[in-house]
């Protein structure tokens, strides 16, 4: 027992002082059985730590520094695992760890700019869209490729169909094709289709105003999709939560707007 005394040791309080860690942070160790005290007294309990300790407690808090878990700690402590292989492990997972940061600090910035003029909404929001029938017609057929002659002319077909359904209309972008949504089957002609768009996951935006500035948000919208990691999966869809249109259509009130400043326009992107 003697020469047990004779050791320099220091108490959990010195020692965890001189080795720049908290005495909670030893008791846990010791618990874990990662690093146990040179010497734990039989009658007090107290736990006593000796200076050639210090090597192997810096090993662990370098490797802790660098996010290992206890487990692998322990096993690297014992000899029980390769510690080059496990560090290349770690370097690795910091590696996509950094990736991650790196497109999220991308999507942020966009998602600042988007905000900056207040015309488009900053959140860009992820969310599955069901798969939804509709009739559809070219742009192009309507006279001077005009949009709001091609939508009065669907949107009256429809109408006159009684098959509307109480959800918004909106368009196919690449497609140059609009839609109007369905609660039941229509006859297809020679100008107006019946199809099924399909089920999707899509980045979506909301565009507030004039459609005069909908290209920058589509821009903004596939940047950002970009910067996530998602790739475009479909060609964009934009859906008219509030728009201008006649009254004969007898269209939902809380639809049809006035003004183009009231305008509202969400922009599907699907992504995979």
């Amino acid at each position: 027992m003697a020469a047990c005394y004779s050791l320099v040791v220091f108490t959990v309080g010195q020692f965890a002082d001189l080795a720049g860690v908290s005495a909670k942070v030893l008791r846990a160790y010791d618990a874990a059985g990662l690093f146990s005290p040179a010497w734990v007294d039989r009658w007090s309990s107290y736990r006593y730590y000796s200076p050639a300790q210090l090597p192997e407690l810096r090993r662990i808090l370098a490797l802790r520094d660098v996010g290992m878990g206890l487990a692998e700690i322990g096993d690297l402590v014992r000899g029980g695992a390769d510690l080059r292989g496990a560090l290349d492990r770690r370097r690795q997972e910091l590696e996509r760890d950094r990736r991650e940061v790196e497109r999220r600090l991308a999507a942020l910035d966009i998602r600042v700019a988007l905000g900056s003029d207040g015309s488009i909404e900053p959140d860009v929001v992820v969310r599955r869209i069901p798969l939804e029938p509709v009739a559809t017609m070219a742009i192009s057929l309507a006279p001077d490729g005009d949009v709001g002659k091609a939508f009065y002319e669907l949107e009256s077909y429809v109408r006159d169909a009684k098959a509307r359904a109480h959800r918004p209309p909106g368009s196919i972008d690449d497609e140059g094709t609009i839609y109007v949504p369905l609660r039941r089957a229509v006859v297809a002609t020679e100008r107006i289709g019946v199809e099924r768009l399909p089920a999707c996951q899509a980045t979506t935006i909301l565009h507030r105003g004039d459609y005069d500035t909908l290209p920058a948000a589509r821009v903004a919208l596939v940047a950002w999709a970009q910067a996530a990691g998602y790739r475009p999966d479909g060609p964009m869809r934009t859906l008219y939560l509030q728009f201008g249109a006649e009254p004969e259509l007898r269209l939902p009130r809380g639809w049809v707007v006035q003004r183009a400043t009231e305008f509202v326009t969400e922009l599907q992107l699907p992504v995979a």
